[in-house]
């Protein structure tokens, strides 16, 4: 098999039968006649390894930015803020820009063998995103040693099919005696998503939606209360065995475990039944936005739920007749935006939280995708000043906005400073009208600057652009017919009798109704029959 590389795993040559270059790759076309087909391929073999050279440049450029980014100082798990800035320089979520940077470190770090080779445009890029996928649940050493084995295959030549058999073949190896889940184990309950990679199951729940949705609801509020109890318990040092500690070593831990933990601790231990933890009792509303045209039957535009997930036209109806009250939201027909309403108080009127959680379903700090429906706060942007309100800002959605637990504890800090524009409250004028989605500008550790702007809802200026569209044509026709009834009122009754004849007799003979040609002495002539 060959020398024996670090964990006494035997390396064996993985090479291919010919050298891969452009001259092998494109010998088969250049025997044809369309020699600019091999002209082609030679560019689109050069443009993936351009591709690969950019992609490790990239995860270079991650790396560097992570270590040196005061914000993380060197430990992922403190990255948000490094993650936001990330975000915005690669136009994606935070929970993306995670993920990428996880995967920069683990590449240039861990991996430095594999990554000079994909420096170099010999690895492909998708090829290196199926190795990470393979590697997830390695440990660091295990890493370590799959990222010697394959840096001395023939990357440069082999196949695709031929390098996927050799690394499911290595790590599988290469986990030989370990246990097939990680050391932390990772406990969650996903309701739509799927990893057949990992080779666990999902427990899928189908259903209508705003069913599933508070089901779900429930299970997130059980879990934050179990965790409130946790962080009490340590923090006040309570004696005897703490809420649903399921490896018994949260005092080792020194911190609750997560919400997705317990969220399949609740689930799968005590189908959440939370006792001896108090369930919260919250008055949430699952929040339904159903068109005007919708529900009178007109038109089967999609309903929103909670401002996101689209539902059926027919399920909108079926929703709204069960329930005695509705509540008007007004929309600009133009751009969609949701017209205000107005405050005095610090807190916000029932009314404007609704449409609050319509402008901002998630978190309205760039990249974040939190929904906002549970664990999120309203925010005045301006603060508010309690002792002299008239000084502050004022409690309008001018100056409002929802942010996760997390941004809203950042901006406190003074981390993230978002500005409404205009600055000055008292010159908001076209944005009070509610003609467009109010913007904001961000300012991220003083150094990075981003644009957000609320959310609108899509389908009103559709309608509205439909609904101008059948006026319109309602008006031409009305105009139409107008014009054509004054006509009829001018011409002579004889006229408008030989006309009809006219018409009849053409019809009954299958050929087209044109009138017969008007006489040039203005005298009607005699009826051809």
């Amino acid at each position: 098999m060959g020398e024996e590389l670090q964990g006494d795993i035997p390396a064996w040559p993985v090479r291919a039968r010919t050298e891969l270059t452009e001259e092998r790759i494109v010998e088969s076309a250049e025997t044809g006649e369309d020699e600019g087909q091999a002209v082609c391929i030679r560019a689109i073999f050069s443009s993936m390894r351009e591709r690969a050279k950019l992609y490790a440049e990239q995860m270079l450029l991650l790396t560097e930015f992570f270590t040196r980014d005061p914000d993380a100082s060197g430990c992922l798990d403190d990255a948000d803020i490094s993650a936001m800035k990330v975000a915005l320089g690669l136009r994606c979520s935070i929970p993306q820009a995670e993920a990428q940077i996880r995967d920069a470190h683990r590449s240039v770090e861990l991996m430095p063998q594999t990554f000079d080779v994909l420096a170099a445009g010999d690895l492909p890029e998708d090829f290196h995103h199926y190795l990470l996928r393979r590697m997830r649940r390695l440990s660091d050493e295990q890493v370590g040693i799959v990222d010697a084995h394959v840096a001395a295959w023939d990357l440069r030549s082999i196949s695709r099919s031929q390098f996927e058999r050799h690394v499911r073949l290595l790590v599988t190896l290469v986990r030989a005696g370990t246990l097939t889940t990680p050391q932390s184990p990772e406990r969650d309950v996903r309701l739509d998503t799927t990893d057949p990679e990992s080779g666990t199951a999902t427990i899928l729940v189908s259903g209508p939606i705003p069913e599933i949705t508070a089901l779900a609801h429930r299970l997130d509020v059980s879990a934050r209360d179990v965790q409130k109890a946790q962080r009490h318990a340590l923090q006040d040092d309570v004696e005897g065995p703490l809420p649903f500690d399921i490896d018994e070593n949260l005092r080792e831990r020194g911190r609750p475990l997560s919400l997705a933990t317990l969220r399949y601790a609740i689930l799968t231990h005590s189908m959440l039944d939370i006792d001896p933890v108090q369930e919260t009792s919250t008055a949430y509303k699952i929040l339904v936005t159903v068109p005007a045209m919708t529900l009178m039957g007109l038109e089967d535009a999609p309903a929103t739920l909670n401002g996101i997930t689209p539902i059926p036209a027919e399920q909108a109806r079926d929703l709204a007749a069960g329930h005695s009250t509705w509540q008007r939201i007004l929309t600009d027909p133009i751009t969609g935006a949701y017209l205000p309403v107005a405050a005095e108080t610090y807190h916000p009127t029932a009314q404007m939280r609704l449409q609050l959680r319509l402008r901002h379903p998630v978190c309205a700090a760039p990249g974040c995708a939190r929904p906002t429906v549970l664990a999120a706060e309203d925010d005045h942007i301006l603060e508010y000043d309690h002792e002299h309100p008239e000084r502050g800002g004022p409690t309008s959605l001018w100056n409002l906005h929802r942010l996760c637990w997390l941004h809203h504890q950042q901006k406190t800090a003074g981390r993230t400073d978002p500005v409404r524009d205009p600055e000055d409250p008292e010159d908001h004028a076209r944005y009070a009208a509610g003609r467009r989605p109010i913007g904001t500008t961000w300012d991220i550790d003083r150094e990075i600057r981003a644009r957000t702007r609320e959310e609108r809802d899509l389908l009103t200026p559709i309608l509205a652009e439909l609904l101008a569209t059948s006026w319109e044509h309602y008006r031409r026709a009305h105009a139409d017919a107008a014009r054509l009834r004054e006509e009829q009122e001018q011409t002579p009754p004889a006229q408008r009798s030989a006309e009809e004849r006219h018409v009849i007799r053409r019809r009954a003979e299958g050929r087209p109704a044109a009138p017969p040609p008007k006489p040039s002495d203005g005298r009607s002539d005699p009826p051809p029959f």
